[in-house]
């Protein structure tokens, strides 16, 4: 039984009924017009996620149909203010992109001019195109979050619960500046809350509590590992998904972690989930200058084999992600092939789960 929160009042479902179907031929679902995201109208709440299931289901037969492996993007998250709807809405399209779970980002700006530590915008981009895109929670990202990580929670879990988010947003609770950061000096997204804490017992509660999965960035280093372990024996029911499988910043910080280590975590916690998003095989971190994605070898420039067996033995706990941001939103095209070519170093069964299934299911509790 799915969730009651996914329920609406009857005017709302009315008025999301009253949305044109989705049109054949050249595209693959009606593409909106270029509007500016911060000033178009919110979609209505709770959000009728089994209306928009419909849409979303014909949008990944529609990829399917026309030879192409659907993409479901886990984990994405975008600047209102740098969001073009429609350009991105025919980019998705070209490159296969059937979802994309978009987290809104909450300004520096809005946060230091007028403590804002949640925006509706999430609202805004379903009621514009609610046939590409899942509603997600605010991004847990500097400075609402870091700066004040027990009020942008407590708001967060408000929202998530009054309007019906499927899915809350990634949490960085240890995280480095990300190579682009790193470049230019961004030092403020070194960012070390305590995953044991009160704002992560918290969180871990809240989704233990309702069944709603979460992301956490967690660099994964050998002083980490114990933290997080203790977190999810403690709540067992609470959906997590580690975003970056196998993203190691600086070797001699993780010499424990590897595809035996992720099989142990995945048959011991039944709820901990893999996000795909890392670099490919050249992709250096420049804090380090070492290669950060270490699911690769360099030299076939394949996927080791220990990580394809492992994903093979248990598909579903691993998921498709492009990792979009503010600062990269024009990364979609280069991110899905990169994405695909991953996906290509997979058998063809195991290829569609983690692409699409595997999100699906742990979304909505039921496989497509």
């Amino acid at each position: 039984m799915f969730p009651a929160r996914y329920f609406a009042p009857i005017g709302v479902l009315l008025a999301v009924l009253a949305v044109p179907a989705m049109s054949p031929g050249k595209d693959l679902s009606p593409v909106p017009k270029k509007v500016d995201l911060k000033k178009a109208p919110k979609a209505g709440t709770p959000f009728t996620i089994e209306l928009y299931k419909k849409q979303w289901r014909a949008r990944i037969e529609a990829i399917r149909a026309s030879g192409t492996i659907p993409i479901l993007d886990i984990e994405s998250s975008y600047n209102p203010g740098k969001l073009n709807v429609r350009k991105f809405a025919k980019e998705m399209d070209k490159a296969g992109v059937a979802l994309i779970a978009f987290s809104p980002q909450v300004g520096k700006k809005a946060y230091v001019n007028q403590g804002q530590v949640w925006t509706d915008n999430a609202r805004r981009l379903m009621h514009v195109d609610p046939w590409r895109y899942i509603p997600v929670s605010p991004a847990g990202i500097y400075p609402a979050w870091s700066e004040g990580p027990l009020q942008f929670l407590a708001e967060t879990i408000l929202r998530v619960e009054k309007d019906g988010y499927p899915l809350m947003g990634e949490f960085e609770f240890r995280h480095y500046p990300s190579p682009r950061q790193y470049r230019r000096g961004a030092s403020y997204r070194d960012i070390t809350i305590p995953i044991n804490g009160k704002a992560g017992h918290t969180l871990f509660a809240f989704s233990g509590q309702s069944g709603i999965p979460f992301h956490i960035h967690y660099e994964i280093e050998d002083t980490l590992l114990s933290s997080l372990e203790e977190m999810l024996k403690a709540y067992p029911k609470a959906r997590v998904i580690w975003c970056h499988l196998a993203q190691i910043r600086y070797r001699d910080r993780s010499t424990r972690y590897n595809a035996a280590t992720v099989r142990r975590l995945i048959e011991t916690y039944p709820n901990l989930y893999f996000d795909l998003a890392f670099g490919g095989p050249d992709s250096r971190y420049p804090g380090s200058n070492e290669y950060q994605a270490r699911i690769w070898d360099r030299k076939t420039r394949g996927i080791k084999k220990e990580w394809v067996q492992l994903i093979v033995d248990h598909a579903w706990r691993f998921l498709a992600a492009l990792d979009l941001g503010g600062d990269r939103m024009d990364r979609l095209t280069d991110r899905t092939r990169e994405m695909r070519r991953f996906l290509d170093g997979l058998p063809g069964e195991t290829r569609e789960i983690v692409a699409y299934k595997a999100g699906w299911k742990l979304l909505f509790d039921e496989k497509i």
